[in-house]
């Protein structure tokens, strides 16, 4: 058992009936981090304390606390909020939220480099937070990947540790020669204790994103004076030398970074989040595990079938009888058969149990499931537009007659098996036509390639129960008793889902873990962010669906031109709505008392919910 040290005990004393220290989260040059509950409000948070060797020394109290007080300034989605600054007990110390997850370098040290794609994401999450920093006067001076956090679950990337921050126009309470830093994220500019803006900033995480896409640093040596040397004098590889294969816009933007002119960089965080932005053709990249999850089939799917069809065939065999008479004790045989053509029923259901229970197993959440079985549903709206044709009215009409005759040679085996028709009574062509009809219709079909089934059920059968099961309470039911987890375990899980599935998931996190009478007075939120989502993922789909389509004519242009317009003012409108209602529920999470705003964005987003007659009509256009 690990005894805890005397300056633990201390702090817990200075701060008892405010906060009960749990255990050390991580130690700094700047500062020690401890894991604290906020009685009061009981909610975890970290407390940052100026280490005792440091508190004595006026110069580093005073830039403890001006790092807090700065800190304290930014309000945003990407950035760690300070709570409270405060001194007890001859402590100085400052409360900030706890974020459950780890820091980049504790993901890039266990792990290894990132996917293109989960790196360009974190990339522009920080420029975000830090073209806001920027905007209010404040440089970070200590961008690296351990100052990165990494929220569990959603993935979102958050800056921490203003430790050596000062504003962007104060002069440096420091000797002017000192270099305050990180060495191998150091601009040359913030090497050389030269004036520096956020442009320094800009270079620091372009060395991040180096290390994140290739696992190396951009400049290497085996001391601190040669490193800086480089720094200053030598340009910087290019990352595609380093990780080959990258999309080559990351690429660039990566290079652009790291120039040695402040004036060849980026000129602010939100230019390079621009740059940092995904293609808007570029595709959601499944989990491997995702993806063989929804190719999976069951392999006994045939004879489970061919079960039903044949126990199908003698139900409405003895339905007939019934009906006309000749079996007056028929509904209990029809019952009885309708059961037993349904038992494959189960083991099918038993299937796609076990097949989700491996997912959770291996860290996938139930909206992990569902949002990969919304981008399969766009995979084949895109295919199917891509593919379909106009019918002509001769398939139709061969594909309406086949199942016709189809059915008309079921139901006459069925009332041969039952005995109502008998080869002496109604001759061998009450047996023969049907078979002759069908087995004729079926071969014209075949060679001109009719399509046998019609689309809507054919889209129907792709789906199946699965997606039908996982989508409803009945599947969220289900996923709680397999042991589904509530945050994802895998590293980037989120990195393929749509922003109105990841704002929908951070959404509910965010309101499951706030207190029970913000979550009653709260209550209709859950569905809203849910009607919400599947309004955005629809207008999403119509617009997939819409740029796949070739216009015949300029009229057809104007058309869905105009329909691609209202799908895009519809997708905008949701997800900011979506991306408001996260944004209250942080500042509630961050210490907001207030729910006035809240209520009125539910409002707002109800009337967004209640439009969707007009979404739904053209994706019947489209079909």
């Amino acid at each position: 058992m690990t005894h805890p040290s005397t300056e633990f005990l201390d702090l817990q004393a200075a701060l008892a009936g405010e906060y009960s220290l749990q255990r050390e989260l991580g130690r700094g040059g700047m500062g020690v981090v401890y894991l604290a509950r906020d009685v009061r409000l009981d909610r975890d948070v970290a407390i940052k304390i100026l280490p005792a060797h440091l508190a004595d020394t006026p110069s580093a109290r005073e830039q403890f606390l001006r790092e807090a007080r700065m800190a304290a300034k930014l309000s945003h989605p990407n950035i760690v909020p300070i709570h409270r600054v405060a001194e007890a007990g001859g402590f100085v110390f400052f409360v900030m939220a706890y974020v459950e997850g780890e820091t980049l370098g504790e993901r890039l040290r266990a792990r290894g480099p990132l996917p293109p794609a989960e790196a360009a994401r974190i990339l522009r999450e920080v420029a975000w937070a830090l073209a806001y920093a920027h905007g209010r006067g404040i440089v970070h001076r200590d961008v690296k990947p351990d100052n990165i956090l990494l929220e569990a679950g959603t993935g979102r990337a958050l800056v921490t540790d203003f430790g050596i921050a000062h504003g962007a126009d104060a002069t440096s309470a420091t000797d002017p020669g000192k270099i305050t830093g990180t060495a191998h994220f150091m601009s040359p500019e913030q090497a050389a204790g030269e004036r520096v803006d956020g442009r320094s900033d800009i270079y620091a995480l372009g060395v991040v994103g180096y290390l994140a896409l290739s696992g190396r640093l951009p400049f290497e040596s085996s001391n601190l004076p040669a490193l800086l040397v480089r720094q200053a004098t030598e340009a910087s590889p290019s990352v595609m030398s380093a990780a080959p294969g990258l999309p080559p816009a990351l690429g660039a933007a990566i290079d652009r970074c790291l120039a040695r002119d402040p004036a060849g960089r980026f000129a602010d965080g939100e230019a390079l989040a621009d740059a940092l932005a995904p293609a808007p053709s570029a595709k959601l990249a499944l989990p491997p595990t995702l993806r063989a999850w929804l190719a999976a089939r069951n392999p006994l799917l045939v004879p489970y079938m061919a079960w039903s069809a044949g126990f199908g065939v003698l139900t409405l065999g003895n339905l007939l009888a019934w009906v006309t008479g000749n079996r007056p004790d028929g509904p209990a045989d029809i019952v009885l058969l309708a059961g037993i053509a349904s038992l494959p029923l189960l083991p099918i259901v038993g299937f796609h149990l076990n097949q989700a229970y491996r997912q959770f197993r291996a860290g996938h959440t139930l909206a992990d499931l569902r949002a990969a079985l919304d981008v399969a549903r766009r995979e084949r709206a895109e295919t199917e537009a891509l593919t379909q044709q106009k019918e002509p009215r001769a398939h139709r009409i061969l594909r309406y007659g086949t199942v016709a005759a189809g059915t008309w040679l079921a139901a006459t085996i069925g009332l041969l098996l039952e005995g109502v028709i008998h080869e002496n009574r109604t001759g061998i062509q009450w047996f023969l036509l049907p078979v002759l009809t069908t087995m004729l219709l079926g071969a014209v079909s075949n060679a001109l390639d009719v399509q046998f089934v019609p689309s809507k059920i054919r889209r129907w059968w792709q789906t199946g129960i699965r997606d039908r099961l996982w989508s409803s309470r009945v599947g969220e039911w289900l996923s709680h008793r397999l042991g589904a987890p509530e945050r994802s375990r895998l590293a980037g899980a989120s990195a393929f889902r749509a922003t109105e599935a990841a704002l929908g998931v951070a959404a509910s996190e965010l309101f499951a873990a706030l207190p029970k009478t913000y979550r009653e007075q709260l209550a209709e939120l859950p569905s809203i962010v849910e009607a919400l989502e599947a309004r955005a993922a629809a207008a999403r789909a119509e617009l997939e669906v819409l740029g796949a389509i070739a216009p015949a004519g300029s009229a057809d242009q104007e058309v869905l031109a105009e329909r691609k317009a209202a799908a895009e003012s519809q997708l905008a409108e949701t997800v900011a709505a979506l991306e408001g209602i996260r944004l209250d529920l942080l500042r509630l999470h961050a210490g907001a008392v207030d729910l006035a705003p809240l209520t009125t964005l539910i409002d707002a987003a109800r009337q967004i919910g209640e439009d969707v007659g007009r979404l739904a009509e053209a994706q019947r256009e489209v079909e």
